[in-house]
């Protein structure tokens, strides 16, 4: 239910451009209303199940599903959802994740404890207070270069396409944030004979990615530790001997791209659709609504 939820229309909208049935069409307009149902039966499903001596363990059974659903599931579809608008969205905000971690570690091996003689958290007594600044300051340093250096490459800030022309390379026109911009300094600064600074915005927002990285994205881990505490147990698999599983590998990834959705909509794309999503949702109209769409369109346009 959930899957067809999340990914039900835009799978539909695009097989109706190559399968062109009217049941497909019935699919997609009822998308919400089956994935309704679906929620339904799998509820009374669940109710009418349920057995006596057996209840405390199908309701934790059911708290896990829930939990990973909301978890792993729902936030792994924003981030495809960032991935479309754009590889610089995923490739930029996991690198700060990654490089948070491995300079928290470095920084917590050379200074650790040597200023603040106290664990970061009970959660992880591990984890010390040098290592989370040191991290902190070289996760800015890297957000802001290293966003500079992919949005030189169109394959990183140019949004999804139709696979013939991702095949042979992407073009678009770059958003104005991947374009540099002159920003003025304050006055004190003129004492230093720089009055301005030509940056690309996207390098300024960028360190907004870090802030969060450094800042919020590590309780992510530290739920996940909370969890093994719970448990007792020291990694949730064997996959990277001495540092756990896929899970410990990507306990800050998922609210990372979360986060990264919102700031995305709330302050750079503003609008909910792409220009390519609206023109797959015009195609599946019927002909006298599109013919309506093109005469307000071309009106609208000539009148510019």
């Amino acid at each position: 239910m959930t899957f067809f939820f999340l990914y039900g229309s835009p799978v539909l909208q695009q097989l109706s451009k190559y399968i062109p049935l009217d049941s497909l069409d019935l699919l997609l307009r009822s998308h919400v209303a089956i994935s309704f149902t679906l929620y339904v039966i799998g509820f009374i499903g669940f109710i009418v199940t349920l057995e006596k001596d057996y209840y405390k363990y199908q309701f934790g059974q059911l708290t896990w599903t829930l939990m990973t659903l909301l978890l792993v599931v729902g936030q792994s579809n924003f981030v495809i959802r960032n991935i479309l608008k754009g590889l610089f969205w995923l490739v930029l905000p996991s690198s700060c994740i990654i490089c948070n971690d491995i300079m928290a570690y470095f920084s917590g091996f050379a200074l650790g404890r040597k200023f603040i003689d106290k664990p970061l958290t009970s959660l992880s007594p591990n984890k010390t207070w040098e290592g989370f600044f040191g991290a902190f300051i070289f996760t800015i340093l890297w957000s802001f270069f290293f966003s500079g250096f992919l949005a030189q490459y169109p394959w990183f800030y140019c949004p999804k396409v139709a696979s013939e022309e991702f095949l042979v390379g992407l073009t678009c026109v770059p958003d104005p944030v991947f374009l540099p911009h002159t920003y003025q300094l304050p006055a004190f600064l003129s004492v230093i004979g720089v009055s301005s600074v030509t940056i690309l915005p996207v390098q300024l927002h960028s360190i907004v990615f870090a802030l969060f990285a450094s800042l919020i994205a590590p309780f992510g881990g530290f739920f996940a530790s909370g969890i093994k505490r719970a448990y007792r147990v020291k990694d949730f698999d064997s996959l990277f001997p001495g540092h756990g599983g896929m899970t410990d590998r990507m306990d800050c990834q998922f609210i990372m791209g979360l986060f990264t959705h919102v700031y995305l909509s709330a302050f750079i794309f503003k609008s909910p659709l792409s220009a390519a999503q609206i023109f797959d949702s015009i195609l599946l109209l019927p002909v006298n609504q599109q013919q309506e769409i093109l005469q307000k369109l071309t009106k609208a346009i000539a009148g510019y």
